[in-house]
Protein backbone atom coordinates (compact mmCIF):
# COMPACT_ATOMS: atom_id res chain seq x y z
CA UNK A 1 0.00 0.00 0.00
CA UNK A 2 1.73 3.17 -0.89
CA UNK A 3 1.83 5.96 1.38
CA UNK A 4 0.47 9.57 0.69
CA UNK A 5 1.50 12.66 2.24
CA UNK A 6 -0.98 14.39 3.97
CA UNK A 7 -0.29 18.74 4.93
CA UNK A 8 -1.87 18.22 8.33
CA UNK A 9 -2.40 22.10 8.47
CA UNK A 10 -5.34 21.47 5.98
CA UNK A 11 -7.44 18.82 7.05
CA UNK A 12 -9.82 19.48 10.27
CA UNK A 13 -9.35 18.24 13.97
CA UNK A 14 -13.14 18.03 13.69
CA UNK A 15 -16.13 18.59 11.21
CA UNK A 16 -19.52 19.10 12.34
CA UNK A 17 -22.35 19.53 9.47
CA UNK A 18 -25.92 21.52 10.18
CA UNK A 19 -24.65 23.02 13.50
CA UNK A 20 -26.86 25.21 16.06
CA UNK A 21 -25.37 25.93 18.97
CA UNK A 22 -26.13 28.48 22.16
CA UNK A 23 -23.53 30.19 23.30
CA UNK A 24 -23.46 31.72 26.77
CA UNK A 25 -21.09 34.33 28.74
CA UNK A 26 -20.66 33.96 32.18
CA UNK A 27 -23.33 31.21 32.48
CA UNK A 28 -26.05 33.61 30.41
CA UNK A 29 -26.85 32.29 27.06
CA UNK A 30 -26.01 35.41 24.72
CA UNK A 31 -25.50 34.02 21.18
CA UNK A 32 -27.45 31.49 18.93
CA UNK A 33 -24.85 30.25 16.40
CA UNK A 34 -26.25 28.43 13.19
CA UNK A 35 -23.83 27.20 10.61
CA UNK A 36 -23.98 24.25 7.74
CA UNK A 37 -20.30 23.46 8.14
CA UNK A 38 -18.30 23.83 11.31
CA UNK A 39 -14.41 22.92 10.76
CA UNK A 40 -11.94 23.06 14.16
CA UNK A 41 -8.22 23.60 13.41
CA UNK A 42 -6.71 22.97 16.80
CA UNK A 43 -4.03 20.41 16.19
CA UNK A 44 -0.82 21.29 14.02
CA UNK A 45 -1.16 24.94 13.62
CA UNK A 46 0.28 27.82 15.22
CA UNK A 47 -2.98 29.83 16.38
CA UNK A 48 -6.41 27.65 16.93
CA UNK A 49 -9.08 28.93 14.84
CA UNK A 50 -12.53 27.48 13.57
CA UNK A 51 -13.96 27.48 9.89
CA UNK A 52 -17.34 28.26 8.57
CA UNK A 53 -16.76 27.61 4.80
CA UNK A 54 -20.56 27.65 3.73
CA UNK A 55 -22.15 30.74 5.76
CA UNK A 56 -22.43 31.59 9.27
CA UNK A 57 -25.79 33.02 11.02
CA UNK A 58 -24.66 34.96 14.47
CA UNK A 59 -27.75 36.25 16.75
CA UNK A 60 -26.76 37.96 20.24
CA UNK A 61 -29.66 38.62 22.50
CA UNK A 62 -30.14 41.14 25.67
CA UNK A 63 -30.82 39.77 29.09
CA UNK A 64 -34.55 38.91 28.16
CA UNK A 65 -33.12 36.90 25.57
CA UNK A 66 -34.93 39.32 22.36
CA UNK A 67 -32.72 39.88 19.34
CA UNK A 68 -29.98 42.31 19.68
CA UNK A 69 -28.62 42.24 16.81
CA UNK A 70 -27.49 39.37 13.85
CA UNK A 71 -24.73 38.51 11.03
CA UNK A 72 -24.82 36.49 8.41
CA UNK A 73 -21.68 35.92 6.19
CA UNK A 74 -20.61 33.29 3.51
CA UNK A 75 -17.63 32.53 5.27
CA UNK A 76 -16.19 33.14 8.86
CA UNK A 77 -13.41 32.61 11.08
CA UNK A 78 -12.88 32.65 14.52
CA UNK A 79 -9.58 32.74 16.14
CA UNK A 80 -9.65 31.54 19.65
CA UNK A 81 -6.99 33.31 20.91
CA UNK A 82 -7.74 36.86 19.24
CA UNK A 83 -11.57 35.98 20.88
CA UNK A 84 -11.40 37.33 16.72
CA UNK A 85 -14.52 36.52 14.38
CA UNK A 86 -13.74 37.46 10.43
CA UNK A 87 -16.66 37.40 8.11
CA UNK A 88 -16.31 37.65 4.70
CA UNK A 89 -18.58 38.13 1.59
CA UNK A 90 -21.79 39.08 1.61
CA UNK A 91 -21.66 40.38 5.40
CA UNK A 92 -25.10 41.65 6.49
CA UNK A 93 -25.45 42.79 9.85
CA UNK A 94 -28.65 43.91 11.67
CA UNK A 95 -29.19 45.71 15.19
CA UNK A 96 -31.88 45.61 17.38
CA UNK A 97 -33.72 49.10 15.62
CA UNK A 98 -33.57 47.37 12.24
CA UNK A 99 -30.61 49.42 10.70
CA UNK A 100 -28.83 47.07 8.33
CA UNK A 101 -25.02 47.19 7.88
CA UNK A 102 -23.92 45.42 4.50
CA UNK A 103 -20.57 44.98 3.38
CA UNK A 104 -17.85 42.14 1.56
CA UNK A 105 -16.22 41.90 4.95
CA UNK A 106 -16.95 42.22 9.10
CA UNK A 107 -14.21 42.06 11.40
CA UNK A 108 -15.92 41.59 14.76
CA UNK A 109 -13.17 41.47 18.33
CA UNK A 110 -15.02 40.30 21.04
CA UNK A 111 -13.06 41.78 23.95
CA UNK A 112 -14.50 45.05 23.47
CA UNK A 113 -16.85 45.70 26.35
CA UNK A 114 -19.81 46.39 25.60
CA UNK A 115 -21.03 49.80 25.00
CA UNK A 116 -17.95 50.63 23.16
CA UNK A 117 -16.73 51.65 19.75
CA UNK A 118 -13.95 48.93 18.38
CA UNK A 119 -15.95 46.10 18.58
CA UNK A 120 -17.00 45.70 15.00
CA UNK A 121 -15.06 47.36 12.01
CA UNK A 122 -14.17 47.33 8.38
CA UNK A 123 -12.28 48.99 6.09
CA UNK A 124 -15.10 48.04 2.97
CA UNK A 125 -17.35 50.13 1.15
CA UNK A 126 -20.43 49.59 3.29
CA UNK A 127 -24.27 50.84 2.94
CA UNK A 128 -26.67 51.41 5.59
CA UNK A 129 -30.04 51.01 5.28
CA UNK A 130 -32.84 52.47 8.25
CA UNK A 131 -36.03 50.45 8.75
CA UNK A 132 -37.97 52.89 6.59
CA UNK A 133 -35.67 51.69 3.43
CA UNK A 134 -33.62 55.22 3.28
CA UNK A 135 -29.91 54.77 2.65
CA UNK A 136 -26.52 55.63 2.37
CA UNK A 137 -24.07 54.54 0.81
CA UNK A 138 -20.43 55.50 -0.63
CA UNK A 139 -19.10 54.41 2.74
CA UNK A 140 -15.15 52.98 3.13
CA UNK A 141 -15.53 51.86 6.49
CA UNK A 142 -16.75 51.87 9.85
CA UNK A 143 -16.38 50.73 13.87
CA UNK A 144 -19.38 50.38 16.11
CA UNK A 145 -19.84 48.84 19.53
CA UNK A 146 -20.80 45.11 19.58
CA UNK A 147 -24.86 46.09 19.35
CA UNK A 148 -24.29 48.13 16.22
CA UNK A 149 -25.99 51.37 18.39
CA UNK A 150 -22.84 53.80 18.08
CA UNK A 151 -21.21 53.58 14.88
CA UNK A 152 -18.06 56.21 13.82
CA UNK A 153 -18.24 55.95 9.62
CA UNK A 154 -15.08 57.39 8.05
CA UNK A 155 -13.09 57.71 4.80
CA UNK A 156 -16.37 58.19 2.92
CA UNK A 157 -17.52 59.79 0.00
CA UNK A 158 -20.99 59.48 -1.70
CA UNK A 159 -24.08 60.39 -2.78
CA UNK A 160 -26.86 61.93 -0.71
CA UNK A 161 -30.29 62.09 -1.48
CA UNK A 162 -32.54 65.00 0.44
CA UNK A 163 -35.58 66.60 -0.39
CA UNK A 164 -35.83 70.24 -1.02
CA UNK A 165 -37.44 72.46 1.58
CA UNK A 166 -36.48 75.53 0.17
CA UNK A 167 -40.10 77.56 -0.85
CA UNK A 168 -38.60 77.92 -4.33
CA UNK A 169 -38.02 74.38 -4.96
CA UNK A 170 -40.10 72.08 -5.93
CA UNK A 171 -40.62 68.33 -4.72
CA UNK A 172 -38.30 67.42 -6.61
CA UNK A 173 -34.82 65.68 -4.64
CA UNK A 174 -31.72 67.22 -5.15
CA UNK A 175 -28.02 64.65 -5.44
CA UNK A 176 -25.30 66.13 -3.78
CA UNK A 177 -21.87 64.91 -3.59
CA UNK A 178 -19.81 65.42 -0.64
CA UNK A 179 -16.82 64.33 1.36
CA UNK A 180 -16.51 63.49 4.60
CA UNK A 181 -14.14 62.73 7.05
CA UNK A 182 -16.28 61.18 10.23
CA UNK A 183 -20.35 60.79 10.74
CA UNK A 184 -21.18 59.25 14.16
CA UNK A 185 -24.71 57.96 14.31
CA UNK A 186 -26.55 57.21 17.61
CA UNK A 187 -29.40 55.43 18.26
Amino acid sequence: MPLVAVDLQVIPTMRLKDLSSLISDSGITRYHLEAKVYDLFSVNVEEPYKYFPEGIHIERFDSLFQVEGSIVADTAYHFEKKNLWHAIGNVVAKNMQGRTFETSELFWDTKVPPNTVGALYTHQFVKITEPDGTYIDGINGFVADQSLNIVRLYGNAGNFFIEETDEQATDTLLQSSVDIDSISLHE
